[in-house]
């Protein structure tokens, strides 16, 4: 072999080697997925960047920058990170929620059993259930409210909310009026006042003595009313509250009066 043969082998031999090591072939990305933009964004959902995230009572509350506002999101402890892209349902509104874990206090807080993540796509097979935290306001039953002295005259004799109760089956998706005593009162919650009455009937132990009722009019804790609306069974808003009989869509009378019993 003549030397410039030989130069020539060892100059090819070496240019093999050289394109066999990492960097020094010309490489062929293949596309890349943004997971950031890879999923549609839920019917009536939210998509955005996370600009704080704190986690406090098993919760994670995170401020997320969407194309429309600045919002607060609550959610089950979950990894989450400043930059991160999630997407997530419009939630529960709670306005002027305080935080006593935090020690905090926000104009407004969604709440949602769950978010994702398009950054870090990954969940947990843990997952909480869903339930609101501690100190969030509930909307559910009559257990959380101490028994009191209430005595309000029916608005028709027999029909009490003991009698709805009782009776449930047979009202459902029927329009009744009732008289009671607001002994709690939720505002602006899912578009709805949730209220909750109570007349004196029924037994605190399962709950027969407490109507809960939606109305898009106000009240307050101690006003007498007589409602009108139509009782709907098995209602389940989410976020662990489901309930077996309820008054949705009333109108609500102040009575303070009880010389109008039929």
């Amino acid at each position: 072999m003549t030397s410039i043969n030989l130069i020539r082998t060892v100059a090819g031999l070496i240019a093999a080697l050289l394109l066999t090591q990492p960097g020094c072939a010309e490489s062929r990305q293949e596309p890349t997925t943004d997971n950031a933009t890879a999923s549609p964004v839920v019917d009536g959902g939210v998509r955005g960047t996370v600009l704080e995230t704190m986690n406090s009572g098993g919760y994670s509350y995170v401020l997320v920058e969407t194309e429309q506002d600045r919002r607060w999101l609550a959610v089950p402890q979950t990894v989450v990170q400043v930059g991160d892209t999630i997407q997530a349902s419009q939630g529960m509104p709670m306005p002027d929620f305080e935080s006593k874990s935090l020690n905090r206090s926000f104009d407004i807080v969604y709440f949602l059993g769950g978010l994702e993540n398009l950054s870090a796509p990954a969940v947990p097979e843990n997952r909480s259930t869903g339930a609101l935290p501690s100190g969030h306001p509930s909307i559910d039953g009559s257990s959380e409210i101490p028994p009191a002295d209430i005595d309000v005259a029916e608005l028709k004799s027999g029909q009490n909310i003991a009698y709805v109760h009782a009776n449930k089956s047979t009202l459902a998706g029927q329009q009744i009026s009732l008289r009671g005593e607001v002994v709690k009162y939720n505002a602006n919650i899912l578009g709805w006042n949730f209220i909750h009455i109570q007349d004196g009937s029924g037994d605190v132990a399962d709950g027969s003595n407490d109507l809960t009722v939606t109305s898009k009019a106000a009240t307050v804790v101690g006003e007498t009313l007589v409602v009108t609306g139509t009782i709907i069974l098995n209602k389940d808003f989410g976020y662990g509250y489901t309930f077996p009989v309820m008054m949705e869509g009333a109108s609500l009378t102040a009575s303070d009066e009880p010389d109008d019993a039929i």
